[in-house]
């Protein structure tokens, strides 16, 4: 059972990465919670249902993303800009509000009842290694989150716009002396971020389901993430979404009435122990 609830915790917190770093970049970088964020996975996972009935499941994990990352520079461009100088509860309840909106709008166009996407031929069925049977999309997708976090490690760490990005994200006065374009770099960031949100709601389709209240559910799951982790830290956002999987597959097994208070008591006794989240904070600070 062990290697099973382990397995189980990578695939859900595979998603949760995804979500729960785009969600922690541009906190990082623009200082703004994006309640809006849980919206955008529920519209790639709705774009990914449409275009895969269409074309296929491979076809909508590229169109998805790329949709989203438009859409992303639109809540850039038309949003965040024009709100850079206001507070930040104003700032936060704009982004809560679209959300709502937004997924009202694909409710009325998708209908209240929850759809299916079914796993590409190549990824169905299972596989057998270790005495464990185990789902090949489900590994598929472990390989998806580890693969974003390398991917992000990497730009962070050794690309110059990654650099950039830590530099604003730390110290946004000085980074600006220096010649650094925050603008730029917050589109790039936000486009980023709903790129990421389009990949999770793809992915999701075939593990989970496409329904109308999941963007609640993964937005609070997210929020819940960025603080256990410090808010703004990617690597803090990692480590918790991992913690989160755990505790909440294991939760599901071991105490399934109870299993929907496991997050919540993680949060709390991280608090307890660590006010700012076992992250430092900011971007890779």
């Amino acid at each position: 059972m062990i290697p099973l609830l382990i397995a189980n915790s990578l695939a859900l917190a595979s998603l949760l990465i995804m979500m729960s770093s785009g969600l922690a970049l541009i906190y990082g970088l623009r200082d703004v919670i994006n309640f809006g964020h849980g919206a955008l996975y529920m519209l790639g996972a709705y774009l990914g249902y449409s275009i895969a009935h269409v074309a296929g499941f491979w076809v909508a994990l590229v169109m998805s993303p790329a949709l989203l990352a438009l859409v992303g520079a639109a809540f850039e461009n038309l949003v965040l800009r024009p709100l850079q100088r206001r507070s930040h509860i104003e700032v936060a309840l704009v982004t809560l509000g679209l959300g709502i909106i937004l997924g009202q709008v694909l409710i009325f166009f998708y209908g209240g009842e929850a759809r299916t996407v079914d796993a590409p031929p190549s990824l169905a069925g299972s596989v057998t290694a270790f005495g464990l049977t185990y789902p090949v999309y489900r590994l598929f997708l472990i390989g998806m989150g580890l693969g974003s976090c390398a991917l992000l490690a990497i730009w962070l760490n050794f690309s110059t716009s990654g650099l950039h990005v830590r530099a604003v994200s730390q110290e946004p006065s000085v980074a600006r002396m220096m010649g650094i374009d925050a603008d730029r770099l917050s589109l790039l960031v936000t486009s980023l971020s709903a790129a990421l949100a389009g990949v999770a709601g793809v992915l999701a389709g075939p593990y989970l389901s496409v329904d109308p209240g999941m963007d609640v559910s993964m937005i609070v799951s997210c929020l819940i993430i960025v603080v256990i982790g410090g808010t703004g830290s990617i690597p803090g956002a990692i480590v918790a979404a991992l913690l989160y999987g755990f505790v909440q597959v294991a939760g599901s097994v071991f105490l399934p009435d109870l299993a929907a208070l496991g997050p919540y008591a993680l949060l709390m006794a991280v608090l307890l122990v660590a006010p700012g989240g076992i992250g430092r904070g900011r971007v890779l600070d």
